[in-house]
């Protein structure tokens, strides 16, 4: 007999929580079986632990979309003790679609929606989703300016140094990064590293300005932005006052410059000496940026998981089209992941190819380096999240 059921449990979860889920709340719908066991012609129990089951079950499949199979076996225990266990806190509706009472057990097949929102977010915060995006590295260019200061201070220009230098912004961020299992530049201790050219010494940096420098010390992303705190006068009289604080920011993808998120934030504070009220304004503005920014982030890069994607391949060493070709062909047919390659460029032994893969330029290039190809040695030079570049050599 079908039957349609509504599980309230993901709502009170997210409410508890203070906030609704980060990534909207998409949903997937999956069919899965469950099985239980017929003990002493129970078989009410039986039916309601084989619902349980497939429930359980329709939840690892989801999971399975988000995260991949070789993560999912490692984690097992973790995945069982804080997902699997809370079943009913992922699942939206369910209907069974068929029964089979046997002698012994009782088998279900029910239809499932799962709030996949929910999924993420709390994989997210186990540290799940960041490792299968391969924990990118920070480095953070945010300009400051609090209550009663004449101008920006910012790391990287000419005022670092001149005025009182809290940083609120920026430690908010880093520490809201690193709770979630980001690797983050800290410039100071790069400072040897980082040659800052005369020009980019501007509060205003420009995305390409910000990527030449987090080259230097070989981050994946860079968040650029400014924050400012401003007094807005005393409240109805009284000596207290409202401080607000605004924050606006860009992350920008290193490898190629691509704008992973970027946006606004405001908070408010209240209090009776204006430049604690701006630290307290301006870190309440940046731990909501810093949300805003990580969920952009992981969204941006979990699509790499399951779709496919481009990576450029840069190949040296290849002298004509018949070696060409044969490569082509050699990373086609051994290389797991890459559905097809599309020449771009060829010059003085130099090739430039767009890969078609499912995964990243780190795992392809993983696959080669434990590859032993017939016609050709090869040697992986350097990978970035979106670029691979090889050494080859014909045999």
């Amino acid at each position: 007999m079908a039957k349609n059921v509504w599980i309230g449990g993901w709502l009170v979860l997210a409410l508890l929580c203070g906030s609704m889920p980060a990534f909207g709340q998409q949903s997937q719908t999956v069919t899965a079986e469950g099985v239980g066991a017929v003990f002493g012609n129970d078989r009410a129990i039986a039916r309601d632990q084989a619902i349980q089951d497939a429930l359980r079950k329709a939840v690892e499949q989801a999971v399975g979309t988000l995260v991949s199979s070789e993560t999912m076996v490692q984690n097992f225990q973790t995945l069982n003790d804080k997902i699997y266990t809370q079943t009913q806190g992922y699942i939206q509706s369910y209907r069974i679609l068929a029964e089979t009472p046997g002698t012994n057990i009782h088998q279900v097949t029910i239809q499932a929606t799962v709030a996949i929102g929910d999924l993420e977010k709390d994989l997210q915060a186990l540290g799940f989703l960041l490792g299968q995006v391969g924990k990118p590295r920070i480095m953070i260019l945010v300009a400051e300016q609090q209550i009663g200061q004449q101008y920006y201070n910012y790391w990287w220009g000419t005022h670092r140094g001149a005025q009182t230098d809290l940083n609120v912004a920026e430690n908010t961020i880093m520490d809201r990064f690193r709770e979630k299992g980001f690797d983050i530049v800290d410039h100071q201790a790069q400072a040897g590293n980082i040659k800052v050219p005369p020009a980019f010494q501007v509060v205003e940096l420009s995305n390409q300005n910000a990527v030449t420098l987090g080259k230097q010390v070989d981050a994946e992303i860079v968040l650029i932005g400014k924050a400012l705190a401003r007094s807005a006068g005393s409240i109805a009289g009284t000596s207290m006052k409202s401080i607000q604080a605004n924050i606006s920011m860009r992350a920008i993808q290193v490898d190629n410059a691509r704008v992973l998120s970027s946006g606004n934030e405001n908070a408010a504070a209240v209090h009776i000496d204006e430049v604690t009220g701006g630290v307290e304004a301006i870190k309440k503005a940046s731990a909501k940026m810093s949300a805003k920014m990580m969920d952009d982030i992981l969204k941006n890069f979990q699509k790499r998981v399951g779709a496919t994607t481009t990576v450029q391949l840069i190949v040296i060493g290849l002298i004509d089209a018949n070696d060409i070709r044969r490569f082509k062909n050699s990373v086609l047919g051994q290389v797991r992941g890459v559905e097809g390659i599309h020449e771009r460029s060829f010059s003085e032994s130099m090739v430039k190819m767009d890969l078609d893969v499912r995964g990243s330029a780190q795992s392809i290039s993983q696959e080669i380096s434990r590859k032993t190809f017939p016609d050709f040695a090869v040697k992986v030079i350097r990978s970035t999240w979106n670029t691979l570049e090889v050494q080859v050599s014909p045999k």
